[in-house]
């Protein structure tokens, strides 16, 4: 995972990261540990809460806006031992509100550890979203 290892660390910050502090009521969440995207403020700060959890440390390389309304973070974490690098990018509305998130999470066998963990622990609701136990097992 060259990218991300050969990058500086940030100093943490205090406080939410940009996008999520400014998420707005219908934004979208697409990840590559999910099957399909999530809808609405409430129901992406309910899973993000759980994924928090899962991290043994999270070390950012970049956070900051791009460009023309686009938000992007980028970080190393370890889940269970794992290793997994992250590629968040946020689209931001003309007021400045997170209404599009995309996360990349990357390699394969830490994604779908992370998308199994996440099944266990969120809320029923949304479980049917990431791999179940036997689905990661299968692949």
């Amino acid at each position: 995972m060259k990218f991300n290892d050969t990058a500086p660390v940030l100093a943490p910050a205090g406080g939410p990261p940009l996008w999520l502090a400014r998420l707005a009521d219908d934004a979208t969440l697409e990840a590559t540990v999910l099957k399909r995207p999530i809808q609405g403020r409430a129901n992406i700060l309910s899973v993000i809460r759980h994924a928090v959890s899962l991290y043994e440390f999270q070390h950012h390389s970049y956070k900051g806006e791009i460009g023309n309304g686009l938000y992007m973070e980028s970080y190393r974490a370890q889940i269970q031992g794992v290793p997994i690098e992250t590629l968040l990018v946020a689209h931001l509305n003309e007021q400045g509100e997170a209404d599009a998130v995309v996360i990349n999470h990357r390699p394969l066998n830490a994604a779908m550890l992370f998308s199994k963990l996440m099944g266990e622990r969120v809320d029923e609701r949304f479980r049917d979203l990431y791999l179940s136990g036997p689905e990661a097992d299968a692949l």
